[in-house]
């Protein structure tokens, strides 16, 4: 078990520097700040294991400790013997066990007001990699994911991914919960509120409306948060995993599929480290985020540099958060508020004094 005076050094340490941020970066009107406030924490080197997570760029600060308590388990399986991708994939099962993240139990419900699609993904520092896209009714997409890791696909998708999962034992639920359905009611007067604007520039979805289920008819009159959890770790032996999992965002057409299961979008690992990250999926599709960070590193660019020259390529309106592990140490970069949290001996003792740039 990790010790109690690590664990709330980690959560002092995310806490800390998600209070200061939020007042800083926040504007009028919801609108994202620019990426000129991005922040970038950063630590190491190290050579002990470590766990680094994120619970989705935007979450506030009063739900750091579900991040903070993800890391400490993915850290506990590192300590227990664990390799760095079950450990990591431990940080991510209880991120999507917490109900307050968009992820596995707490995921986005799609604007019908029904459907609940996920995507998740895995890779390690051999070069392996798995995910789900698009997949329903499973608790802990990330665990399926681990199961396609064994199969000779690198990715399933749709009802081909579900129809697999419970072939492979997972329970058939749709994992809805009450603060999902608290975020569906919220996110549906944001777009009527929006669609009334004159001008707003909101998509027309009714118009391209494809989903299985009728339109509701509060949409007849007729977005922006959508999230996803990580977890990157680092063993003894200096061997990297990373894990996401997202439950998209309900704004959405039926069927799309974000950045988290594209091949070097969502995340990245390898011999040099691991990058997992969250914001606007179809912009960090288009940048190959996490890859580009990755290339950064293996050309001996230090983690803080290679997370912040990345947020940085982000257009001022797309929101982007970045968690590095590296041989040289570990990073932190983001935009907007975002959660994480920190296991291991690198942890600062004073979260007030954490090497930081802006």
């Amino acid at each position: 078990m990790v010790e109690p005076v690590m664990r709330m050094r980690g959560i002092l340490f995310a806490v800390a520097w998600l209070l200061s941020f939020a007042s800083a970066s926040a504007q009028p009107g919801g609108t994202p700040p620019p990426t000129s406030n991005l922040v970038v924490l950063e630590g190491g080197p190290f050579a002990q294991p470590l766990a680094l997570t994120h619970a989705g760029v935007g979450t506030p600060p009063e739900r750091g400790d579900g991040a903070q308590a993800a890391a400490d388990s993915a850290l506990a399986a590192l300590r227990a013997g664990a390799s760095a991708l079950d450990a990591s994939i431990a940080g991510t099962v209880e991120m999507e066990d917490d109900p307050r993240y968009n992820a596995g139990t707490g995921a986005n419900i799609r604007l019908d007001g029904r459907t609940i699609q996920m995507d998740a993904a895995l890779m390690t520092s051999d070069g392996r990699f798995a995910a789900v896209a698009v997949i329903e009714r499973v608790r802990n997409p990330i665990r399926v994911v681990r199961k396609v890791l064994d199969t000779p696909h690198l990715l399933l998708a749709g009802d081909g991914a579900t129809r697999f999962a419970h072939r492979m034992g997972f329970e058939d639920v749709v994992p809805t919960c009450p603060e999902a359905e608290a975020k569906y009611t919220t996110r549906l007067k944001q777009v009527r509120e929006a669609l009334g604007r004159p001008g707003s520039g909101e998509f027309d979805w009714p118009a391209h409306w494809n989903f299985p289920n009728p339109l509701p008819e509060s949409l007849h009159d007729l977005a922006r948060e959508g999230d996803t959890v990580g977890t990157l770790t680092r063993d003894r032996n200096g061997h990297y995993a990373a894990t996401l999992s997202t439950g998209g965002t309900s704004i959405t057409l039926y069927g799309r599929v974000g950045d988290v299961p594209v091949y070097g979008a969502g995340l990245f690992a390898g011999t040099h480290g691991a990058v997992a990250c969250t914001g606007h999926g179809e912009e960090i599709v288009r940048q190959a985020t996490a890859r580009s960070v990755y290339i950064a590193l293996s050309q001996g660019i230090p983690a803080r540099d290679a997370a912040a020259t990345a947020a940085r390529a982000f257009p001022p309106a797309s929101d982007i958060g970045i968690i590095v592990l590296a041989n040289d140490g570990w990073a932190v970069a983001a935009n907007r508020t975002m959660a994480f949290g920190l296991a291991g001996p690198a942890a600062p003792k004073d979260p007030s004094k954490a090497p930081r740039t802006k």
